[in-house]
């Protein structure tokens, strides 16, 4: 009796040791094989952003699968379920377009034994991610529209004054928490008047919806993005209404929004139409994840940071050459710094690292060194 207690406290300490270190077998050719599954390809936000990690990953001698969502959620889950059966595929970083709508195809790849990795936003309550990597949707937001009413009182005397703000896709949980970030500020004066619009990340019906509220308010002080796309359109609409006043001059109508980008919007900080662009690290996020991800498939979860750590550019390498003809850069730039790590497993099931963010405006527009200036001569991202 008492040799198969002995026996079966063994069996248990085995079973508890395997299970808290799982092994991740590499394919045929000493490679890991991770996905990477953006919204969409083809544009100047979601092109980048995955090539960070894609390249990075590729210096460590990984497999790299991309694939293009198309903004489709439903798409989005079919892709995740193929990779699931894929027995090569060992993990997959996801940006999950329309957030908790792409949980079923995050469940599948989680009960093939695929490790998943969460970049750009939540996808709601997800402990199947292991962690995330995003900058605070909120700070960068709520501290420009501090900014942005303080100019109105600069104009009018008082905080009086009308506002429109582009919602972008009110799908995703970014999107969400920007425009409430926004919205918080502005509320707190009851003489701002806030007028909504939203674009599902079309810039075409940002030009649209914008301009026709730049049409039929009598006076307007600030618009306002909570996404690139939305941004652009917005900077269009402006053109279009003959109101892009540069800032100065009788007329400016205050223009801020979320992220630079090489077309439209860096020409229109430098010509004084944008004021300012909360720019994320775009070129890091899937690098940083990268990072993190294959040290938690070589040694488990102990390797993965602590709440409440203080990451610094000294603290992990995820600088890679850019493997582009004609291209003389290494990114990304330490604009991500510093990560804090935080515990949000009752909120979204899986620790944050919370980036940092960059302020683009006509003083550091040309900065060699921001993600829109590197990308300029990038014709062909390999995927």
């Amino acid at each position: 009796m008492k040799k198969v207690k002995v026996l079966s406290i063994l069996l248990i300490s085995f079973l508890i040791i395997i299970s808290s270190s799982v092994v991740f077998a590499k394919n045929a050719d000493g490679q890991y094989k991770i996905g990477i599954m953006p919204f969409s390809t083809g544009n100047d936000w979601f092109n980048p952003f995955t090539a960070g990690g894609k390249w990075f990953l590729e210096a460590k001698g990984c497999e790299v699968l991309v694939q293009n969502a198309e903004w489709d959620s439903k798409k989005m889950n079919t892709i995740l379920g193929v990779w699931a059966g894929d027995p090569e595929v060992d993990a997959v970083i996801v940006a999950p377009v329309g957030a908790e709508q792409v949980l079923p195809g995050i469940r599948t790849l989680e009960k093939a034994g695929k490790v998943v990795v969460l970049t750009n936003n939540e996808a709601g309550k997800c402990p199947e991610a292991i962690f995330s990597v995003s900058y605070d949707s909120q700070m960068g937001p709520a501290e420009s529209a501090v900014k942005i009413v303080q100019m109105i009182i600069d104009k009018n005397g008082s905080p009086k004054g009308t506002i429109i703000l582009g919602l972008g896709d009110v799908r995703n949980s970014e999107h969400i928490l920007r425009a409430e970030a926004f919205r918080s500020v502005f509320k707190k004066y009851p003489d701002i008047q806030i007028h909504e619009f939203i674009s599902d990340m079309d810039a075409g019906l940002a030009v649209t919806r914008c301009g026709q509220l730049l049409r039929t308010l009598p006076d307007v002080d600030a618009i306002v993005s909570v996404g690139m796309l939305e941004f652009m359109g917005m900077i269009n609409a402006l053109k279009r209404e003959n109101m892009a006043v540069p800032k100065g001059q009788e007329g400016h109508i205050i223009c801020v929004g979320i992220d630079s980008a090489p077309q439209i919007i860096n020409p229109a900080i430098k010509e004084g139409i944008v004021d300012w662009a909360i720019d994320q690290p775009v070129l890091a996020y899937n690098a940083i994840a990268g990072y993190y991800l294959l040290k938690y498939l070589e040694n488990g979860k102990d390797s993965l940071p602590q709440p409440g750590t203080i990451i610094n550019p000294a603290d992990l390498d995820v600088k890679t050459k850019v493997p582009v003809t004609g291209v003389d850069a290494v990114v990304p730039s330490d604009s991500w710094a510093p990560i804090e790590v935080i515990d949000k497993t009752e909120e979204n099931g899986h620790i944050w690292l919370k980036t940092n963010y960059t302020i683009v405006d006509d003083t550091n527009v040309d900065d060699p060194s921001i993600w829109s200036n590197i990308i300029k001569g990038i014709k062909d991202w390999g995927f």
